[in-house]
């Protein structure tokens, strides 16, 4: 069998509302938080409660020191683009649209990220290295070093875990890592909670953590205190989890993402993935499973499936996508990344950010949110903005970004 490739860009690389034509996307902020608690990798929806990404009033609040509406200026005011009230948290307007801001660069291609209120944690894949941004980007802790192949993240309150491929330190050799963690926010008792074949991405969720074992082909469930382990599924080559109350959803060369019950059992079907294809990331709210992934052909496919009726037709997100990557979703809507195109072993300044409403695009063009990206990868958000990860222009490169853009 084909061996499935991991992550598109890591892979290709190592051997609004208002707008004609799109949907009109709404917000409801102050909507209950998806079921894992918003602080994950896999894309859910931040739970801090803040009033805006960067700590900072909301522009609507009655804060002096914002600028007063003028209606003649929502195409061009960052504070009320498109709209009085919508601030775009750093970023420029253009044309009644927020665009993007760099909060960190010359990162060396980072692959995964969560948020709580004031930070952004990145795992960067080109140095090992697991870092805590500041989301005004006013600051960056390196918390970790030397983990090679740094790779998921998650959060249980103020303990920080994450999973690397390759860890000289966790008693192997070759491919050989494993899941470690720490206390926040001093992170000084970094230490081994498990060591895993290729340990991708990992999740936290009811006092266990779950991540994907790649080279091992198990999915595995471990206490955070590291006892109680076992593999609760044997798919092909797994890459990326996602965890509800549950089950266990996963990405894997069996040509379907399945889940499996968090104790383990039966693995299920639930939709499907092209066997050799490039995995994307998954995510998970109330009703529905969203997941990505490319196929060997470059098109990116974007789709959810209800997970009381997981035999029901499945919902697909666009019809253009370009190497899909990140998903994740808040109360009313999908966002994801399409890593766009390569010449070479490089990455062209291609790829995009993009948004439906969680039902579906309607037989509409998704939103597009930002474009002209270096390989766009995890993405994430928190009440008033989107973040997201970009790998930058080939392995090795120095010139990965995390940035933010403020909700439509």
């Amino acid at each position: 069998m084909k061996r499935a490739r991991l992550l598109s860009c890591l892979a290709a690389l190592t051997g609004c509302a208002g707008l004609i034509g799109v949907p009109d996307l709404t917000f409801d902020e102050s909507a209950t938080p998806t079921p894992d608690g918003g602080r994950n990798g896999d894309g859910s929806a931040s739970s801090d409660g803040s009033a805006s990404s960067d700590g900072s009033a909301s522009s609507d609040g009655g804060d002096a020191s914002v600028p007063a509406c003028d209606s003649t200026k929502l195409q061009t005011d960052a504070k009320h683009c498109g709209r009085c009230g919508h601030d775009c948290l750093g970023g420029a307007c253009n044309a009644g649209k927020c665009e993007s801001v760099v909060i960190k660069s010359g990162l060396e291609n980072p692959v995964d990220l969560t948020v709580d209120g004031a930070s952004v944690y990145v795992t960067s894949s080109g140095n090992g290295a697991v870092l805590r941004i500041a989301k005004d980007g006013s600051k960056t802790d390196v918390l970790a070093s030397g983990h090679t192949k740094a790779r998921g993240v998650t959060l249980d309150g103020q303990t920080l875990y994450w999973s690397n491929m390759d860890f000289a330190g966790d008693g192997g050799d070759g491919y050989w890592g494993g899941v470690w963690g720490c206390t926040l926010p001093a992170c000084t008792d970094k230490r081994l909670v498990t060591t895993g074949d290729w340990a991708a991405n990992v999740r936290f969720s009811g006092g266990f953590l779950y991540f994907a074992e790649n080279n091992n082909s198990a999915v595995v469930r471990v206490k955070s205190d590291g006892t109680l382990r076992t593999d609760i599924a044997t798919p092909t080559q797994p890459f990326s989890v996602a965890v509800d109350a549950q089950h266990v959803y996963f990405t894997a060369n069996n040509g379907n993402l399945e889940r499996v019950p968090l104790t383990g059992g039966t693995q299920e079907d639930i939709g499907p993935i092209e066997i050799g294809s490039s995995f994307g990331f998954v995510t998970v709210d109330a009703e529905r499973v969203y997941w990505a992934y490319t196929a060997d052909n470059g098109t990116g496919h974007v789709y959810s499936a209800l997970k009381a009726t997981p035999a029901a037709p499945k919902e697909q997100y666009g019809t253009a996508n370009k190497g899909s990557i990140g998903v994740v979703v808040d109360a009313t809507t999908l966002f994801w990344t399409n890593q766009g195109t390569f010449s070479g072993s490089a990455s062209n300044k291609d790829g995009e950010i993009l948004a439906c409403p969680k039902a579906g695009c309607g037989g509409a063009s998704p939103v597009v949110l930002d474009k002209s990206l270096l390989c766009p990868g995890a993405i994430t958000v928190d009440a008033d903005a989107i973040y997201f990860l970009t790998f930058g222009t080939q392995s090795g490169s120095a010139d990965g970004e995390l940035r933010r853009i403020a909700k439509p």
